[in-house]
Order: structure tokens, then C-alpha cells, then sequence
């Protein structure tokens, strides 16, 4: 009788000791739900970046001015 009285005892304090440890992890996890709007947050923000064409086409603006702004410069010279 008293091998299953500490077994129980053991098993109590380990017990304890899994509800303790958590009671100290599960505030710190995310649900779902706040998964599924982080996911959808990061689309939007991946929506609003521009694409690969687009900047591109800045590049090509930009060397085009540069390429104007030495010819000028040739002119003036």
C-alpha cells in the first residue's frame, strides 16, 4: 500500500510540475486564428512591394537620364 501511495505522490508532483510548466508556455503561443492574420498581414504587405517589370523599368528610366545628362554635358563642352 505504501509503494502506490509515493507512486501517487510522484505521479502528483510530476504533474504539478507539467501544469506549471505549461501554464508558463501556452500564453507565449499563437492560436490560429492569430497565425491565419499574420499570414494574411504579410500578403498585403508582399502585395504593396512592386514587381520585378516595375523596377526594371526604373532602372531603365534612370540610365536613360544619366545617358541624357552626358550628352548634354557633350553639348555644352
Amino acid at each position: 500500500m505504501r509503494d502506490v501511495q509515493s507512486g501517487l505522490a510522484r505521479v502528483e508532483t510530476a504533474l504539478a510540475e507539467i501544469k506549471a510548466m505549461l501554464a508558463a508556455t501556452l500564453p507565449h503561443l499563437a492560436t490560429r486564428a492569430e497565425l491565419a492574420d499574420l499570414r494574411g498581414e504579410l500578403r498585403a504587405e508582399l502585395g504593396e512591394k512592386p514587381g520585378k517589370l516595375y523596377m526594371w523599368g526604373i532602372l531603365a528610366v534612370l540610365v536613360a537620364a544619366y545617358a541624357a545628362g552626358l550628352a548634354g554635358l557633350a553639348v555644352l563642352k
